[in-house]
């Protein structure tokens, strides 16, 4: 009787092992440890799963906006041309016309390219901002979707790549290069010299807009590509942004 009662003692305390190790291991599928992976999620604290965050992408910074500001702003809405086309190993010249308010004064630009190579797969992003942007009797709306006649245009002549990986060399395969969502206070981090892990990250915290995404092919049978977008447009593809 006592061995029986042993014996049973023992199983139960298995199974109860073995319940309490799946509860160890279904853990959900995000975690503190093991964050969201995907474009513009986040992890629920409760539920350990991956959701969709409800963002605010109408505008770079709250409206309404001070009439008055020094900011660096980022690339929002404008014109972007570039050749789709390339041979491998080219760099894509970017032709970037930034719309900004007729309040703005922006006297410069900067630009940063990154880009990330999975076998013949590569992802670019091209970040492009005015720093010290000077507003002067702005409307409220002048960091979000103001009326498109009130434009004046900052032109930016910048480019990405070639796609070359060392110890592979230039890559034949296909690119999507991005000019992504950023916020002020997101390019204010770019523009600080944040690395280029940080610079994914932010990118990644906002879903992807198809209409801010060009998609590149880089084959030795593509004509190469040109210096420019300017002097022979018709040699680039060109979307319009945000409008």
């Amino acid at each position: 009787m006592l061995h029986t009662r042993s014996l049973s003692m023992l199983v139960a305390l298995a199974l109860a092992g073995g319940v309490v190790g799946c509860f160890v291991e279904d853990s959900g599928e995000c975690s503190v440890g093991a964050p969201c992976t995907g474009r513009g999620e986040a992890c629920d604290d409760v539920t350990k799963t991956c959701e969709p965050q409800n963002l605010d992408v109408d505008g770079t910074a709250p409206a309404p906006a001070p009439a008055d500001f020094t900011r660096t702003l980022p690339f929002f809405r404008g014109k972007v041309c570039m050749p789709t086309k390339v041979q491998p190993g080219n760099k894509v010249p970017v032709q970037v016309s930034m719309c900004v308010h007729t309040c703005v004064t922006a006297n410069s630009y900067q630009f940063k390219n990154q880009y990330r190579c999975t076998g013949t797969v590569c992802e670019a992003a091209l970040i492009v901002y005015t720093p010290d942007a000077a507003g002067t009797g702005c409307p409220a709306d002048v960091f979000g979707k103001f009326p498109k006649s009130d434009c004046q245009y900052v032109e930016v002549p910048s480019g990405v790549g070639g796609f070359t990986i060392q110890g592979i060399g230039d890559i034949t395969g296909t690119a999507t290069v991005e000019l992504p969502f950023l916020t002020n206070d997101d390019v204010q981090t770019v523009a600080d010299g944040a690395s280029t892990d940080a610079n994914w990250a932010t990118i990644y915290k906002y879903p992807q807009d198809p209409g801010r995404v060009f998609n590149i092919t880089m084959s030795g049978s593509n004509p190469a590509a040109p210096a420019n977008c300017v002097d022979d447009p018709s040699l680039c593809d060109c979307k319009e942004i945000g409008f």
